[in-house]
């Protein structure tokens, strides 16, 4: 097991002697384990090795590796990651070794254009999610771009180590936008010349003002767990649905859009996003019963997510299957409503979700996190959001919360927030 410094405390509790013992039969709760790797360490502790103590394991050392990769299949499983998705469930997606190299090679000749044929630097934030470490990480090895690891997400400590490196490429937290917005004081971000800010649908006031602070070229992507890095875009793409859509298909996904009788949907018409190419999952593993619920037997990954393809190819991404508030005959997904309180000066969060409503069935509940020390009254955001929205878009309640509830995975659990609406209106 590949672990670093902070899963190690969680890993004493399991394993108490791990940094003591020699011993395999220590593991008692652990018993297929025999050995953890610890990337933050530079030296052997009890069961912790250092990955450079793995590569020289054996007497046979790196060329005994090499030769292993005679008997190495490309449809052979090559990681496992975990996600929670938006349920809170942990589940277990089994990735072969096609999946990682044919994502590598794909988004490494973008990234290529970007740097015009030549090396860059991109700064990796640590904790980021499995889309940006397998879909970005592998890529610009793969072109011979430097790796910069800041000690921490803190942005200042980003910022200082992007400018001090002189890093050509980041992905940025959403969270930090719109703190970048707002920088006072000098900095030099002259050596960028792409930020992804993967999965949030920027309003085109923040892109704008992010464009003039950080760079012109601004990026959103499309990926998961299960598919790694789905699509990107091109350097010729329009400023703005660089960032307004998620782009097009990588050379080595398929994409298609269906109904809910997975039937194809014309071009300009909202359908589930489907997937199919190397880059798609084996399996959940030890579960057929969920893999095959998400995958056809022709290899078609049911996303759950819902998007709409635009006349030039490229997605537009609007939220997920499970989130559409059906208020009569009309369907809302909530980034249609959220995405107008992005960047606002009082607000931290909001979730738009689904409440009972005799007249409609569902009604929309807007919950909302305002920035720590600011007064905010339901008023306000209302008057906001009837500027920007049809009449039958307006929430029918705003509600006012310290903090969301998150999934294992650290996401906002919609559901639970959902819950927590109901019981706070009595419904």
């Amino acid at each position: 097991m590949v672990i670093d410094g902070d899963a190690l405390a969680s890993i004493r509790d399991l394993v108490p002697a791990i940094e003591e013992s020699n011993v395999p039969c220590c593991f008692q709760r652990l018993p297929s384990v025999r050995y953890f790797i610890n990337i933050d360490s530079m030296k052997k502790k009890g069961a912790c090795l250092s990955l450079s103590e793995v590569i020289c394991l054996s007497d046979g050392g790196p060329e005994q590796l090499q030769s292993l990769g005679k008997d190495i299949q490309p449809d052979d499983p090559a990681a496992i990651f975990f996600t929670s998705g938006s349920t809170g469930a942990w589940k277990a997606v089994v990735h072969s070794h096609s999946a990682l190299v044919e994502t590598a090679i794909s988004v490494s000749e973008i990234h290529a254009q970007v740097n015009d044929k030549n090396t860059g630097c991109h700064l990796c934030q640590v904790h980021m999610p499995v889309v940006s470490s397998e879909g970005l990480l592998g890529p610009m090895l793969a072109v011979g771009d430097r790796l910069v690891f800041p000690e921490s997400v803190d942005l200042q400590t980003c910022l200082y180590a992007l400018q001090k490196e002189r890093c050509t490429s980041t992905l940025l937290y959403p969270s930090h936008v719109f703190e970048i917005i707002n920088l006072k004081g000098k900095h030099d971000f002259s050596s960028l010349k792409l930020a992804l800010i993967s999965g949030t649908i920027l309003p085109k006031p923040i892109l704008d003002k992010l464009s003039k602070v950080l760079t012109p070229n601004i990026q959103n992507s499309y990926g998961m767990t299960e598919a790694l890095l789905v699509t990107s875009h091109v350097p010729t793409d329009p400023v703005d649905g660089r960032v307004q859509t998620v782009g097009r298909p990588l050379p080595h996904s398929e994409i298609k859009l269906v109904d809910d009788n997975f039937r194809i949907v014309p071009v300009n018409t909202e359908g589930e996003i489907c997937v199919r190419g190397p880059n798609v999952f084996q399996c959940y593993l030890g579960d057929e019963d969920k893999t095959s619920a998400a995958k056809s037997q022709t290899g078609w990954f049911m996303t759950g997510d819902v998007g709409v393809m635009l006349d030039d190819g490229r997605i537009r991404h609007l939220g997920r299957k499970d989130d559409c508030i059906k208020k009569n005959v009309l369907k809302i997904y909530p980034v249609e409503i959220e995405r107008h309180l992005v960047g606002n000066s009082k607000v931290q969060q909001c979730q738009a979700v689904a409440i009972p409503d005799e007249k409609f069935v569902n009604e929309v509940c807007l919950c909302v996190v305002l920035k720590p020390g600011v007064i905010c009254r339901e008023e306000e955001i209302m008057g906001i959001l009837k500027e920007r929205l049809d009449k039958h878009h307006v929430p029918k309640h705003i509600l006012f919360f310290d903090s969301f509830p998150t999934t294992g995975s650290g996401k906002i659990s919609r559901k639970r927030v959902a819950e927590m609406a109901v019981e706070r209106l009595n419904i």
